[in-house]
């Protein structure tokens, strides 16, 4: 999961495309996953839990990131499979209700600046 998240940050669409499972990347074009990632700053990665046998996985996780002047979050327990490599399946999410982030606000990605004054999103390209 962390690989995962990481490669969205670095928009590493080819790893993120790669590590779904064959059975759904049709599902997940590469262009819809580069659109997503282009337009957004992921903030932050809490791993809740994990679990795992032989065959399969399950990770559930918090994730936060900003579009635009937005903060958006959700949790989500993923499933992975095992075949020659970890592989996700899909995954059980459950979304918060989207912030505005008041431009004299502190920015939500930890920066110590105000909203208005931070670049560290807006050089992500969100």
């Amino acid at each position: 999961m962390r690989s995962r998240y990481s490669a969205y940050c670095l928009r590493d669409i080819d790893y993120i495309y790669r590590t779904y499972h064959s059975s759904v990347r049709a599902d997940n074009p590469k262009q819809a996953l580069a659109a997503f990632a282009a337009n957004s700053h992921f903030i932050a990665l809490k791993v809740l839990s994990c679990e795992q046998d032989s065959q399969q996985g399950y990770v559930s996780f918090n994730v936060r990131y900003m579009q635009q002047n937005v903060v958006y979050e959700f949790t989500e327990r993923s499933r992975f499979v095992f075949e020659d490599a970890w592989y996700y399946v899909d995954g059980v999410l459950a979304d918060t209700a989207p912030v505005k982030v008041n431009r004299n606000a502190p920015c939500p990605c930890n920066s110590g600046k105000k909203f208005k004054q931070c670049n560290l999103h807006r050089l992500s390209g969100s």
